[in-house]
């Protein structure tokens, strides 16, 4: 089912949601996997394919160690005869020093990371800022997202063997709502930091379309990062976006009142939460023709005009720079992805 239009509409969104995809089945030996978000919905079920699938060890990123002891003892039951190792691990993405702690942990405490799965994510329309002084949508689905890849990205590096069946991957989990952002926030390009000063400024940027704008700047960091791995990593980790599609899931829990409108929505046209995180595992283990790429339903897509075009190409450019100087102030350990 290629869709290769750039262009979202009903009907595409409709013949997506109800297609039939592939469910994971290539074993998992000897690899160690990363989930983040993993202890509820699309990220629980990407977890317990990486279980079933035999990996040697996983990784449960959650901000609350009780829910991840919970989702453990899930697993655990569903595949009884899996030898996956699992662990648990804390991080909270409202929190730039939270994100670096974690990934200190995993640097210092995992000896190897073959694929980093980046799930968690927020859809929140209320006006909410950090302790770090970002808006929360923007911080925890753009910023510390972008900044824990960074960060582990050397440490998947590490896995990569010319040799091997596959390809150390870093996955970003985006969202097929990038088709639809107005993305407003574009017409103060021409300012320093002036997308991301934009997006945490309440009169232009509260409301639903925080959302779809975040994953529209999510598609456009891994295009440009998969470019720099390209680069200076002679491709040797896969980076990659995936939608997961519409899925019965916990995201929308801070919608407010239109929860309850979602919610119908999902109960009429959602896929489960296991189908959603077959996307997942495509995208995981797709190796080349995934890097760089947008995947939605097991396959390569093409993702918005405004990221294809020539002005997105611009906007991409400048949304990675403009994200690499929060993220080099914050920690010049990063400068080297945006010199």
């Amino acid at each position: 089912m290629s869709t290769q239009s750039g262009k979202f509409g009903v009907r595409r969104f409709m013949k997506e949601q109800k297609a039939v995809l592939p469910y994971p089945d290539r074993p998992l030996n000897g690899l160690t996997v990363l989930v983040t978000g993993a202890n509820t919905g699309v990220g629980l079920e990407a977890a317990r394919h990486v279980v079933r699938l035999n990996a040697a060890n996983l990784i449960l990123a959650v901000r609350s160690t009780t829910k991840g002891e919970a989702a453990r003892e899930d697993l655990m039951k569903s595949c009884p005869q899996s030898t996956t190792n699992i662990s648990i691990y804390s991080v909270d993405y409202c929190s730039f020093a939270s994100v670096k702690s974690f990934a200190e942990k995993i640097i210092n405490e995992v000896p190897k990371l073959d694929i980093a799965i980046l799930n968690a994510g927020l859809n929140a329309p209320e006006w909410r800022v950090t302790g770090d002084g970002w808006e929360e949508v923007l911080q925890v689905n753009v910023l510390s997202t972008t900044y824990l890849a960074l960060l582990l990205l050397p440490k998947i590096r590490e896995s990569y063997n010319k040799s091997a069946d596959h390809m150390p991957a870093l996955v970003v989990v985006t969202s097929d709502t990038h088709y639809v952002s107005s993305f407003k926030q574009k017409k103060a390009a021409d300012q320093k930091l002036g997308i991301l000063n934009a997006m945490n400024d309440k009169a232009i940027s509260d409301g639903f379309d925080k959302y779809p704008t975040s994953k529209l700047l999510e598609v456009y960091i891994v295009r440009q990062l998969a470019n720099w791995v390209d680069r200076n990593m002679q491709g040797e980790v896969i980076v990659t976006c995936v939608n997961p599609g519409l899925c019965h899931s916990d995201l929308n829990r801070n919608s407010g009142l239109v929860y309850y409108g979602l919610e119908f929505f999902k109960w009429v046209i959602a896929r489960t939460s296991e189908v959603g995180s077959r996307n997942y595992m495509w995208a995981a283990l797709a190796g080349r023709q995934a890097h760089g790429q947008y995947v939605g339903s097991c396959e390569v897509q093409k993702p918005a005009v405004l990221v294809t075009s020539e002005e997105g190409e611009r906007l991409a450019i400048k949304v990675y720079q403009e994200v690499g100087q929060v993220l080099t102030a914050l920690d010049g350990g990063v400068e080297q992805y945006f010199a």
